[in-house]
């Protein structure tokens, strides 16, 4: 597709905003793909009947918000998109509890082998009916429900997970430690506790509580798939960050 076609001044706003818009418009629908040079300034000037200093302007403004890197005598380039950081890390409940200086405990509640349905299977990357180890547990501290836990474990990726009872450690513990893990999925929503949820986390019924579906990968292979129910008033996500470069 001639670059040309690809940009086109809407008519609304100041110049510049409208060169902004235009070239934005090929790198956000993926036309324009990372690394690709942008077409030269005097291209642009051309194009757009516009002066150098609106064009200028353009393609700072677009570096400055990270669409693109300019390089002094080689032009301007589609920018690489910086590597998307984790909302939130795969935290081990077993070491964080007891360094705020708080007590302990996972409570197991089941752990059976399970034949996996169509929808874990999909989830799991795994045959219809192949063997799954499905563990459910608590999460306290200082007495009081902070996690319940349900995962389900790939035990073609970890077939140790099937001789594990699971009763004093939890599945997730004993992965942190145990079973490499290359990338992690996180999904998250919120929800209120039916009669089920509120028994299992001691809370009123109509509780609103944060649910994390987290899937753990090896290479491309789901090692794990993991619901983690939080009451609402007994957790909370605190993240220190800096801005993008």
């Amino acid at each position: 597709m001639d670059w040309r076609a690809a940009l086109t001044l809407d008519g609304m706003g100041p110049l510049y905003e409208q060169v902004k818009r235009a070239i934005m418009r090929p790198i956000r629908d993926s036309v324009w793909k990372p690394g690709d040079r942008i077409p030269p300034e005097h291209d642009l000037l051309s194009h757009f009947a516009a002066s150098r200093m609106t064009i200028n302007r353009a393609l700072r403004e677009l570096a400055e918000e990270g669409y693109v890197t300019r390089h002094r005598r080689m032009g301007s380039f589609v920018a690489v998109p910086p590597a998307p950081t984790a909302i939130l890390d795969i935290v081990d409940m077993a070491t964080v509890i007891p360094q705020r200086g708080q007590d302990y405990r996972f409570d197991r509640m089941a752990r059976e082998i399970v034949k996996a349905d169509p929808e874990l299977a999909a989830k799991l990357g795994v045959a219809l009916g192949d063997a799954v180890c499905r563990v459910v547990g608590r999460h306290f501290a200082d007495g009081e429900i902070v996690e319940l836990e349900e995962r389900w474990i790939n035990l073609t990726a970890v077939p140790a997970a099937a001789d594990l009872a699971f009763e004093d450690v939890s599945p997730n513990h004993w992965l942190v430690a145990h079973v490499p893990w290359t990338e992690a999925e996180h999904t998250i929503s919120a929800i209120n506790a039916d009669s089920d949820l509120a028994a299992a986390l001691r809370c009123p019924v109509g509780t609103a509580c944060l649910l994390l579906e987290r899937r753990t990968f090896l290479e491309d292979q789901v090692v794990t798939l993991a619901r983690l129910i939080h009451p609402g008033s007994r957790h909370k996500l605190t993240e220190r960050f800096t801005p993008r470069t």
